[in-house]
């Protein structure tokens, strides 16, 4: 069986803002579809292949969604490019930065954390191997 996730749904303060970082990380990303539903807006975001649903509070509407995450909730979300550099290069070049503090670089991946202007991080990792049991090597 051939596993992987199709999308994440994430509530953001602006959905505006993150398909902004993802449009520039990822320029076949488009607005697949969007809508309301109750107390938010919705937008799916993504190509043919894999989205994010971003959902944003209707004005007034913020503590309808509002959850506590002091103990458990979404970090970040990470995808695997093949070219790490094209990606830097079009989210700079777009006005995000990566903290060099954050970023690995190592014989066998390199990451690289982004964070949006919701507060939102984002990691994008390229692999510099094919053998598997090296990728996640600790």
């Amino acid at each position: 069986m051939n596993v992987y996730i199709e999308h994440a749904n994430v509530t953001v303060k602006s959905i505006q803002e993150s398909s902004r970082l993802l449009q520039a990380a990822f320029p076949d990303f488009q607005l697949r579809g969007e809508g309301v539903s109750g107390d938010k807006r919705w937008a799916h975001f993504g190509n043919e292949v894999i989205y994010l649903t971003l959902n944003e509070p209707l004005e007034g509407k913020a503590d309808a969604l509002a959850k506590n995450y002091a103990v458990s909730g979404l970090n970040h979300l990470a995808f695997v490019v093949d070219d790490i550099d094209s990606i830097d290069q079009r989210l700079q070049a777009s006005g995000y930065k990566s903290d060099p503090v954050f970023q690995e670089e190592s014989e066998l991946r390199r990451r690289h954390y982004y964070e949006d202007s919701n507060g939102l991080e984002w990691e994008f990792v390229q692999y510099l191997t094919d053998d598997l049991s090296l990728r996640n090597h600790y």
